[in-house]
């Protein structure tokens, strides 16, 4: 006799299966016929984010248990990670931070992957054409009490510019642009000091 967890139990594991299935396909589509995938399965507005959250964390466990095909994989992350920010999905914060750390997890292992992951160069500019604010504009902090005098909006901002600082500082070493380089060093100076 099977219980009502015992059920749901079984429905979850279906539906898990039916999305790696569903994504295993989508490794052996072209552009055109992946984005038709896309529209044929995505859900509606409510439920869209945590079903491209569920995507990236089901290709997550791939790339991690398929070292044979985890080039396929890595790739399509990326792409979906592009999707998601060209359907409006993630914000250019969210897709720059979800890549750079994606990248940084991935570079180290010296995998086959690294054909198809995108340069540090390219990773550090993102997230530093993300930040909402420029360097002379965003809110610092010199003591605790700032705090009060900043707005919410400007606590926002100096916020999403330090997490997208930590995410482009994983590459730091590997960034070829010098001028680059230097422009992420005068952000990691003023890291301690965002909000």
């Amino acid at each position: 006799m099977t219980t009502g967890s015992d059920s749901v139990s079984v429905r979850l594991d279906a539906q898990r299966q039916a999305v790696q299935d569903g994504l295993t396909r989508l490794l052996r589509l072209g552009g055109d016929q992946r984005e038709d995938w896309l529209d044929r399965r995505q859900p509606p507005p409510d439920g869209r984010a945590n079903w491209w959250l569920y995507l990236l964390l089901v290709i997550d466990r791939q790339i991690g248990g398929r070292p044979d095909r985890q080039a396929a994989w890595v790739d399509l992350k990326l792409w979906l990670l592009r999707q998601g920010s060209a359907r409006g999905i993630f914000t250019p914060i969210e897709i720059a931070e979800k890549t750079a750390y994606f990248v940084a997890g991935l570079r180290p292992a010296g995998s086959e992957s690294a054909v198809v992951l995108p340069s540090a160069d390219d990773v550090v500019r993102a997230c530093l054409d993300a930040i909402p604010e420029d360097l002379d504009h965003v809110a610092v902090l010199n003591e605790r009490r700032d705090l009060r005098g900043l707005d919410r909006t400007r606590m926002l901002r100096s916020r999403q510019a330090r997490i997208l600082i930590s995410a482009a500082q994983l590459h730091l070493d590997e960034v070829r642009d010098e001028h680059l380089a230097s422009r992420l060093r005068k952000w990691i100076a003023v890291k301690p000091r965002l909000v």
